[in-house]
Parts: structure tokens; C-alpha cells; sequence
């Protein structure tokens, strides 16, 4: 049975970030991204009681720290290979894989594959110059100042940070808040997908299904931010209802309506079952994403 103790979501929220937002969408469940060195009762106080939302793009060096800490050990060859970018030639699987690459790359840095993580790095910049962010790549100096670092997992951390930085500076000022919540989906759900991985492979690691299950948490919001009036011209309908079915599929289990009736819960417990369905839907859904 997977345990989920619920005080631990912040730290789950913010993993499903990765490295993109919901744009300016006004949420539904007031949630806000905050800084990680804060305690537990700071986090907890921001997040659920603050009224007001906005959305930023978490650093990499979050995404990094919170990966760490849900425990992820690293898996050769289970990430998006770097050869499919070729077959994304459609402007939806373009932004999506955006994403997907970019929690790639965080994975892979974390735990110090940085010749792996500049792969990623190269595809990222190739899907930024297609989906029209090449301003954000188009300096030589992220490369350079990778390939120097290389051994220097801090430094590249550091360079994580300001590719963040740049995206998102670069987003807000070309009114492109709409499309971030598509990378936002894309990344979300190779985060997903890597905390499931691991979690199959090692399951008696404790708490590594619960940070999982924890990023349900912001899945409405995920879903909202799609259904940016923006978005209209671009063919989310599928990517929506499998999100939608991922969320209503969560919703109805019978220990998720059991721990939401009872006032004094303090944990949340899934059975073995109702991993396996949650499980097989992330997987579906990343097939289809990563799939040309």
C-alpha cells in the first residue's frame, strides 16, 4: 500500500513544475509557488491559505532540490531520447517535448549525468528555435559555459537557474504565458513518469509513491491553464481529456473520498490497485506525448 502524508505536498508541487508554469491563469485551488529553504510551516502557510496565485517558473535549482528529496535514483535510458526530437515537427509536440526535455535534463543533473544533461541542453535549444523562443538559446555562452563546467555540478546548477531566468523573462515579454501551461503539462508528466519508474523499480523505497501521488495536487490547475482562451487555435482536446481522466480517475478512488470525508485524517492511503491505474494512465499519456 502506498502511504501519502499530505503535509509533505508543497514539496510535490513544486517538483511538477519542472521548468515551466501555467502562465497567469487565475487557479482554482490556491496554490503558490514558493521558496524551498522554507520551513515546513512557512510552506504550508503560504501555500493553502494565501488567497492570492500567480504563476512563475521555478528555478531548476528547485526542481533539482525537490527530486532529491522525493528520493529518484537515477535510471539509464528510461528519459525521452534525444533522436526522437527529429520527429517532432508538429508545433503541439514541439512545446510539450519542450517541457519533457527540460525535466529530462534536470534529471539527469541531479544525479551528476552531465554529459547526458548537455544532450538535453542541445535539444531543448532545437525545440526553442522551432516553437519561436530562440532569443532565449540563440548565445553561444549557455553551451560554452556548460561544456566548462561540466564536472562542477553547482555551477551547472547555476546555469540551470539562468536558463529559467531567461525563459521566463523571455515568455512574459512576448505575451506567451498561454503556451508555457503546454510545456508545463509536458514536464509535469515525464515528472510523473520518472517517480513512477523508480517507484515499480524499488518499491519498498518508502515515500516515493506519495511524493507521486502529491502532484495531483496542482493537476486543475495544469488543466485550467490549457484551457487559456489562447489556446484555442491549437489542438489540446486530447491532451486535455486524458489530463481530465488522469484527475477524475485520482478523484474516485475510494481512499481519496475516504480521506477527503474525514476531517481528523492526517494521511492518505492508496492501495496497490489504485497505484497501478494512476500509473498506467501517466504512462499512457507520456506515450502519446513522446510519440511523433
Amino acid at each position: 500500500m502506498t502511504r501519502v502524508n499530505l503535509k509533505n505536498a508543497i514539496t510535490s508541487v513544486i517538483v511538477g513544475l519542472a521548468l515551466v508554469s501555467c502562465g497567469n491563469s487565475e487557479p482554482e485551488d490556491g496554490l503558490n509557488v514558493v521558496d524551498t529553504t522554507a520551513t515546513e510551516d512557512e510552506l504550508t502557510e503560504d501555500m493553502f491559505e494565501s488567497p492570492d496565485v500567480d504563476y512563475h517558473l521555478p528555478s531548476p535549482l528547485q526542481v533539482a532540490s525537490i527530486f532529491k528529496k522525493s528520493g529518484l535514483v537515477y535510471h539509464s535510458n528510461i528519459t525521452n531520447p534525444t533522436t526522437n526530437v527529429s520527429k517532432y515537427t508538429e508545433e503541439l509536440k514541439q512545446m510539450l517535448n519542450f517541457g519533457v526535455y527540460s525535466a529530462d535534463m534536470a534529471y539527469c543533473v541531479l544525479n551528476e549525468q552531465s554529459n547526458e544533461g548537455r544532450k538535453y541542453l542541445g535539444v531543448i535549444t532545437t525545440l526553442a528555435e522551432q516553437i519561436g523562443m530562440e532569443a532565449v538559446f540563440e548565445n553561444q555562452d549557455l553551451m560554452d559555459r556548460f561544456d566548462k563546467n561540466i564536472e562542477d555540478k553547482d555551477s551547472i546548477e547555476i546555469l540551470m537557474i539562468d536558463i529559467h531566468e531567461r525563459t521566463e523573462t523571455y515568455m512574459e515579454e512576448n505575451d506567451m504565458q498561454n503556451k508555457s501551461a503546454i510545456h508545463f503539462a509536458g514536464a509535469w508528466t515525464e515528472g510523473m513518469y520518472l517517480g513512477v519508474y523508480d517507484f515499480e523499480k524499488n518499491k519498498g523505497k518508502e515515500g516515493l509513491g506519495a511524493q507521486i501521488t502529491e502532484q495531483m495536487a496542482i493537476l486543475s490547475n495544469i488543466i485550467k491553464g490549457l484551457k487559456d482562451p489562447k489556446n484555442s487555435g491549437i489542438d489540446l482536446g486530447w491532451l486535455i481529456t486524458d489530463l481530465e481522466n488522469i484527475q477524475s480517475t485520482f478523484d474516485n478512488f475510494e481512499s481519496v473520498k475516504a480521506y477527503v470525508a474525514d476531517e481528523n485524517a492526517t494521511e492518505l492511503n492508496l492501495t496497490d490497485a489504485d497505484f497501478k491505474a494512476l500509473s498506467g494512465l501517466i504512462k499512457t499519456l507520456r506515450g502519446k506525448i513522446i510519440n511523433g
